[in-house]
């Protein structure tokens, strides 16, 4: 959107740049002080002129009388341009056969200023009838000659249509038919600096509002061009000042790429282009908190589910500012001369409330305050803004702190309760589902527990007598998952997977599964310590002292924060390669024992099962990583020696051979004390004892 010529003027002034005259807005000569657009155009006659000597167009009356028609009344209540006498001007430049009246050229621009300043007024005043005034001159004719002063370089032409595009996805799908797109793409890199800002502003339009441009975009060449501009720091020293603040080539086009960053499906390409590191640069170093916040919410859509990730890590500044800018959208208000979309921040906050550090400084600044207020009001896109408002909610809930404070915060937990209750969206009453059940309110857990839906087996008597082996994983690693959940029936198990036993809703089924089940298999994955469903899932099973089995999903994957916290020094299976997992479940059934085994198995599958166990017995820990091999360490009391152990490269590989070595007891005995610093002789036996277990 556009702003006044005052706040442009006032935001150079504070940035220490003049204000180039040429896109400094201004009030067109043949403007007139009116009460109504609607009096404006009923004062212009079908025969007024643009112009002295301008040539003559046998439709100009019709257009005139259809503009006059269906233009609101009151879309500008104060001062309002004569939009039907430049509308003439501009369908008089471009005749409706395509031809250019070059000496019009002056008077179109002209009126192409005006026309873009008369429809910035009514956008930033919140005017009713915006977007009809927007379809209207549309409608009259206008993109053509707009889409003609555009392709001859004009920045005010660009400018122009980012102000009817403004909201308006109609008049977006119209400007990418017409090719605009490829347009821009063709010519970006080699245009002038206020050329490519105008580029980059209507860009920007087209991928906020109107997500049929994005497959365009994307295929167009547009997004390695946009990272380069990100990477230019200054561009000769000069900011081009367009809609209503003063603004670098850089920050056009870190918002082009937030807006895109917003849709799951461009994120590849994105990244493959290098989109991440500029705008992290610009997210730590800009001076502009319009540029900071939007490459913020970018690196955070893009990056997000990444906990540990150091590029999602904010300092308390940017945090205040996005906060701020939050409060201020929720009111309708402009902040740095930008209407910001309230579910587009919530969307950028639910992903960088992943970090733990963020959520400490997230509440220490007031974030709870201001979610509650999306919570509790209404906005555009209404629902897609609770739910990533209640997703940051559901994430800030892991922390004690920001938990207290949720709880404490007066009508939050009753809007949570009511969006449950009323919303048609069943994504977002799992995510407020989640928000209450991670809060541990009595309440809210009893009656979630008390809704969830029953379990459905083939055996009804069997299930009823035997508990279960759950298998709590994140859907990537779904067909490796089922593929140890077959194995399991297949040794005799009563097992449950979301995908086949569920009734109800996700989260009331978990809680009754985690309940029934004699032991969760964990299935790590680094996906699974970043999904909140997965971690409310295995706190669950831990508060409610389930046995717990790691079922390493990801090679060489070593879970760290909360899940590290969860797992302590369970030895884990390594499951990663899904041909291995037949070969490989001895040692897990092993673990399991008889929790979760139906009481009568069958003559033949309790032989199978006996025969599996003791057919993958040698190949029970040769697969292992060196970090089970820690792992295993810790679990026989011998945590002493991982450092020499990993010094070694011990995996499970070398720790069969360390194995074999026992054929000459004596020298493994002097091996592991001058190779591995056990001296102690108990320490020795102990080790040679549980080898012995592993491969014996």
């Amino acid at each position: 959107m556009l702003g006044n010529g005052s706040q442009r003027r006032a935001s150079a002034r504070a940035l220490g740049r003049s204000t180039p005259a040429a896109i400094r807005p201004r009030r067109c000569r043949r403007s007139t002080t009116l009460r109504t657009l609607a009096l404006s155009l009923s004062s212009s006659g079908p025969n007024s002129s643009g112009a002295a000597g301008t040539p003559g167009n046998t439709n100009n009356s019709g257009i005139l009388r259809s503009i006059r028609s269906r233009v609101v009344a009151g879309a500008v209540a104060t001062s309002a341009v004569n939009v039907e006498q430049h509308l003439l001007t501009l369908s008089r430049f471009l005749t409706p056969s395509g031809e250019e009246h070059m000496e019009l050229l002056p008077a179109a621009l002209a009126a192409t200023e005006a026309i873009r300043d008369t429809v910035a007024t009514a956008v930033n005043s919140k005017m009713p009838g915006v977007k009809t005034l927007q379809t209207n001159v549309v409608t009259s004719g206008a993109l053509g000659p707009l889409t003609a002063l555009a392709q001859r370089g004009y920045p005010v032409a660009f400018e122009a249509l980012q102000i009817l595009s403004y909201r308006n996805t109609h008049v977006c799908q119209q400007l990418v038919e017409k090719g605009l797109v490829e347009l821009i793409s063709h010519t970006l890199s080699d245009s002038s600096v206020d050329l490519q800002c105008a580029m980059c502003f209507l860009l920007t339009a087209f991928a906020a509002f109107a997500d049929s441009s994005h497959a365009p975009m994307m295929r167009s060449g547009l997004v390695p061009k946009l990272v380069m501009l990100c990477r230019t720091t200054e561009v000769g020293g000069m900011a081009v000042e367009t809609g209503s603040r003063v603004a670098t080539l850089q920050t056009r086009a870190a918002a082009v790429l937030r807006n895109l960053a917003h849709n799951q499906r461009n994120h590849a390409v994105l990244i493959q282009a290098g989109a991440v590191e500029p705008l992290v640069d610009i997210m730590r170093s800009s001076h502009d908190p319009a540029s900071r916040i939007n490459a913020a919410v970018a690196v955070a859509c893009l990056v997000g589910h990444e906990e540990g990730n150091p590029r999602l890590q904010l300092d308390e500044e940017l945090v205040g500012e996005m906060l701020e800018v939050l409060d201020s959208s929720c009111h309708g208000g402009m902040r740095h001369g930008i209407f910001w979309t309230v579910w587009k921040l919530c969307q950028g906050l639910a992903s960088l409330s992943v970090n733990d550090k963020n959520k400490e400084m997230i509440t220490a600044k007031g974030g709870v305050d201001i979610l509650a207020e999306v919570v509790m009001s209404k906005h555009h896109n209404q629902e897609t803004a609770h739910r990533f408002a209640l997703s940051a909610l559901w994430n800030l809930a892991f922390n004690e702190r920001s938990k207290a404070v949720i709880i404490d915060t007066p009508g939050l937990v009753d809007s949570i309760r009511s969006i449950l209750a009323t919303s048609e969206s069943p994504k977002t009453r799992e995510v407020a589902k989640g928000a209450l059940w991670t809060l541990g309110l009595e309440q809210d857990v009893k009656s979630l527990q008390e809704g969830g839906g029953r379990l459905v087996a083939v055996d009804e008597e069997v299930e009823q007598q035997t508990q279960h082996v759950m298998l709590s994983y994140e859907w990537g690693c779904q067909q490796s998952v089922m593929l140890i959940k077959s194995e399991l029936q297949k040794a005799g198990y009563q097992t449950w997977m979301d995908i086949d036993k569920m009734s109800g809703s996700t989260l009331e089924a978990m809680a009754k599964a985690v309940e029934d089940s004699a032991a969760v298999l964990v299935c790590v994955s680094k996906r699974y310590k970043e999904s909140q469903a997965c971690r409310t899932e295995a706190e669950y099973a831990f508060q409610q002292r389930k046995k717990i089995v790691p079922v390493l999903m990801e090679a060489d994957y070593k879970p760290t924060g909360w899940l590290g916290a969860l797992m302590g020094t369970r030895l884990y299976f390594n499951m990663s390669d899904p041909r291995q997992i037949p070969a490989k479940m001895g040692s897990l059934i092993k673990e399991l024992g008889d929790a979760g085994r139906i009481n009568l198995l069958p003559k033949d599958a309790a032989i199978r099962s006996a025969s599996l166990a003791m057919a993958t017995a040698s190949d029970r820990a040769d697969s292992w990583n060196v970090y089970e091999v820690e792992e295993w360490l810790k679990r026989i009391k011998c945590s002493d020696y991982v450092g020499t152990f990993r010094e070694h490269n011990m995996d499970g590989v070398a720790l069969s051979g360390l194995y074999r070595m026992g054929t000459d007891m004596r020298f493994l005995h002097e091996t592991l004390r001058a190779e591995f610093g056990v001296v102690v002789m108990g320490h020795r036996l102990r080790l040679i004892e549980e080898l012995n277990k592993l491969f014996g």
